[in-house]
């Protein structure tokens, strides 16, 4: 006879504790009056212990205690590997290694820390010494968005109960880079004009007319032009000094269908006349896919594009600009003239308008004169 004891079966209501193969320590279940309720800890005897306060409260379950839950290497490794592939709107390695250098500087400094034990004070903290370390208000921005970003997830979670990352604050004394450039609606007619007798003007002239990045202007293939619309689907990256195209944009949301101002579709189409003539002249082509190329066509180098409309900016007597600042314009000079920042979310390929306020909108106008266009002396 069979020496092995019967399973003894769990009391109903008591719920069972089981090890979470997929993501590691321990996770219990209770199902009471038709819900189920799930917990999850490090170890089997701390998942019992949440489980039974659900149990105890009907289902509610108990807030993590600062001394137990993640720490905030655990939150960054979790924000990282499982949350950050997941997001449908950042998929482009370079912003995944923007993450991943952020939070490098986040666990030097609170990586140990128990997420729900930190406090904003600590934060603020952090911040400060990078600062002093020498980190921008830029770079600092985009450490703190990070943690953020990952402490949000952790919320979600239910692995701990507050963002104490949203509210720290960035320290005067960072260094600011230099304030974006946006052009007026004059100088951007000066530009454009200019931008007509320059060879891939009209690769400029898509990022100032549709907020193109550099990368999707210098990018794009014939294929991707109608008549009157352009499909941004590819982009010039430079990675270890080598620049390619690439599929892979910043955002999902980035892929999308612009229509042509007619002026820009007929710069377009006198661009491709020219270049049809450099390629008869050169001999051999490179690649006879893109629009925009060098003179054998290669694929255009961004730090060199960023050099020729600096000379072009010279040459027509306007603000010194670099290729980004024109989508800046583009942004600034669409906002200026009654576009919503919802519309102007969609052609920048923008998730959210949260960049398109905080970032690439520029106040145009040196007097803000909505006061004066209405009539107070209407009665009713």
């Amino acid at each position: 006879m069979s020496s092995t004891k019967p399973k003894t079966r769990a009391v109903r209501g008591t719920g069972s504790v089981f090890a979470d193969k997929r993501r590691g320590g321990f996770r219990g279940k209770v199902t009471l009056d038709g819900h189920t309720f799930t917990v999850y800890d490090r170890s089997k005897t701390a998942t019992r212990t949440k489980l039974n306060e659900v149990i105890r409260n009907g289902g509610a379950k108990p807030p993590p205690s600062p001394t137990t839950g993640p720490t905030v290497d655990e939150v960054l490794d979790d924000f990282l590997g499982r949350a950050l592939p997941s997001r449908e709107n950042v998929r482009a390695s370079s912003t995944v290694e923007l993450h991943r250098w952020a939070a490098g500087h986040v666990r030097r400094h609170l990586g140990h820390r128990k997420a729900e034990a930190v406090r904003v004070r600590e934060v603020d903290d952090m911040l400060d010494a990078l600062a002093g370390d020498g980190l921008s208000r830029s770079a600092l921005l985009k450490v703190r968005n990070t943690l953020a970003q990952a402490l949000a997830y952790a919320v979600k979670r239910e692995d701990i109960t507050r963002n104490v990352a949203r509210v720290a604050t960035i320290p005067a004394s960072a260094t600011r880079t230099r304030e974006r450039t946006a052009l007026s609606p004059t100088d951007a007619r000066v530009l454009l004009g200019a931008l007509r007798h320059e060879r891939n003007g009209a690769m400029f002239a898509l990022s100032l007319q549709l907020g193109l990045r550099p990368g999707e202007a210098a990018g794009l293939f014939w294929a991707d032009i109608g008549d009157d619309f352009v499909n941004v689907t590819r982009a010039v990256q430079r990675a270890k000094g080598r620049v390619s195209i690439s599929d892979e944009l910043k955002t999902a949301r980035s892929k999308r269908t612009i229509g042509l101002p007619a002026d820009l579709a007929e710069h377009l189409a006198e661009h491709r006349k020219t270049q049809l003539v450099e390629r008869l002249a050169a001999g051999s082509w490179v690649d006879d896919r893109l629009v925009f190329t060098t003179p054998t066509g290669h694929i255009t180098d961004p730090s060199k594009n960023r050099r020729i409309l600096i000379a072009i900016c010279k040459r027509a007597d306007l603000p010194r600009l670099n290729p980004n600042e024109l989508r800046h314009s583009c942004a600034s000079l669409l906002s200026d003239a009654g576009v919503m920042n919802e519309e102007l979310a969609d052609l920048l390929g923008h998730t959210t308008t949260e960049m398109v306020d905080q970032t690439y909108r520029h106040r145009l106008r040196p007097v803000v004169d909505v006061a004066r266009r209405v009539d107070w002396t209407t009665t009713a």
